[in-house]
């Protein structure tokens, strides 16, 4: 049996978050194709974790934030790892755009200590996989060290399950409302989204805190989505799920995998979809 250890900040039954579903996704997929799945959250790692697992398991990084950086820089000489990308943590606040916000300046984060040793940990990574073309293609401008032949791009992954119930429910008779996202998030205040609905005389509805399915149901009876994030959202799966369920998208230029081919039409977005756990556990099993 194959093992592989995941790390990271949050899971699933910590954050409901669009990482966090990702995570569990791949996890999931990759106990039913056999593999021996041990999450850890990342604050806790050690050294004396790596030397325990290295000769066993495959470490998969997720989100690293709490990773120390004696553990990072360990990790870079002492054992293979691969690392899923879904923001900026090369940058201190996550996102060059809110970085020259708060700052005033560019980022330039690779120059300072923690963006050396975050440059560091993505350059001896054995794999590392982004969430969208221009995400992949923004990190490899600041981190030199980091190959392209390394990198690959995954997009978010869904769980089989969901993929189902997204189907299930992709027909659905619509209504005339356009949902916004009621987020707080630096990245993903509804301002701009009221603004739009209301110049353009759209109705709508602002939504929050919906447990999950109940969230595709009400996607999957309404017309459509305004997105507009005010910084990169790297592939964000509100935007994915909307394509799938057949919504209208009212989307701006933040949204880093919107012009990608895969997401063209509501069927080749959710082909797509479908693909990504092979994509990822098809490199592992070779």
């Amino acid at each position: 049996m194959k093992k592989t250890l995941f790390i990271s900040d949050y899971f699933l039954n910590d954050l409901l978050g669009g990482a966090e579903l990702t995570t569990q996704a791949i996890m999931t997929d990759g106990m039913q194709r056999g593999f021996e799945i041990l999450p850890v959250h990342a604050v806790k790692v050690t050294k004396q974790i790596i030397d325990k697992v290295k000769e066993d398991f495959h470490i998969v990084v997720c989100n690293f934030k709490s990773l120390s950086d004696d553990v990072k820089l360990y990790m870079c000489k002492n054992t293979s790892y691969s690392i899923i990308e879904y923001d900026y943590k090369i940058c201190d606040y996550r996102s060059f755009e809110l970085h020259e916000a708060e700052e005033g300046i560019p980022c330039d984060c690779e120059t300072r200590m923690s963006g050396k040793i975050n440059s560091a940990f993505y350059g001896y990574a054995e794999k590392v996989w982004f969430m969208s073309e221009k995400q992949k293609n923004m990190i490899l401008q600041k981190v030199l060290g980091l190959k392209e032949e390394n990198c690959e791009v995954l997009n978010s992954v869904f769980s089989a399950g969901d993929l189902r119930f997204i189907y299930s429910i992709k027909d659905n008779e619509k209504n005339e409302k356009y949902l916004i996202l009621d987020s707080k998030s630096p990245v993903k205040p509804n301002t701009q989204c009221v603004e739009y609905a209301k110049s353009n005389d759209l109705e709508y509805e602002l939504i929050s805190n919906l447990p999950y399915h109940e969230l595709l149901i009400k996607m999957s009876t309404s017309k459509g989505l305004i997105f507009m994030p005010v910084a990169s959202d790297t592939c964000p799966r509100l935007v994915m799920e909307a394509k799938m369920l057949g919504c209208d998208l009212a989307l701006n230029e933040y949204v880093q995998h919107k012009d990608e081919e895969w997401f063209v039409t509501q069927d080749s977005c959710y082909e797509h979809m479908d693909s990504r756990g092979d994509a990822f556990w098809s490199y592992y099993e070779q």
